[in-house]
């Protein structure tokens, strides 16, 4: 089977119809995320709680479509999910939206289908231009990933530019001048 843009549109058509076989619901005092694009929205849905002692937890339940092709969490996925809940405690603690500048993942172990994995994470310490964070993900039995990361904090009051969903960037933006 040779795969072409009509096979992949006619597989996420098709994907979209089937629901995931394992239940998505989180454990008591999450809440769900709202989607923030593409990338979420696919790899969601993503959960969140402030806990007893305020530390803000996030959450995700492994589903079917999260998976690589052994069977486990996809790599990616979790990287991105630590990387998120990274950047979420240094927006908490800096009060400021930021970009990463750097993220370095050791992978512990891995995670399956139906696991309930959460993130947490630390802000170490920020100035006016970085924020040093380090957090780990964690399933019921085991350690999944650990990590450290350096956020850009944006500059007060940056707006957000929001791109219209499947929209394609412009002719421009892929030049190489």
């Amino acid at each position: 089977m040779s795969w072409d843009s009509q096979t992949t549109t006619a597989l996420r058509k098709d994907e979209a119809r089937v629901p995931d076989p394992v239940s998505i619901d989180p454990p008591a005092g999450f809440v769900a995320l709202p989607a923030r694009g593409g990338f979420t929205e696919r790899n969601g849905p993503w959960f969140e709680k402030t806990d007893v002692d305020g530390r803000v937890l996030r959450g995700l339940r492994v589903l079917p479509r999260h998976l690589n092709a052994l069977g486990i969490v996809h790599g990616g996925l979790l990287t991105a999910f630590l990387d998120a809940a990274l950047g979420a405690a240094a927006w908490r603690a800096s009060g400021r939206r930021c970009v990463t500048l750097s993220l370095t993942v050791e992978f512990l172990s891995h995670g399956r289908p139906g696991d309930w994995i959460e993130a947490e994470a630390h802000c170490a310490g920020f100035d006016s231009q970085v924020a040093h964070v380090s957090g780990r993900l964690y399933g019921r039995r085991h350690s999944i990933m650990t990590g450290q990361g350096l956020f850009a904090l944006l500059r007060p009051g940056r707006a957000l530019q929001t791109l219209p969903a499947d929209s394609a960037p412009p002719d421009d933006a892929t030049s190489q001048d």
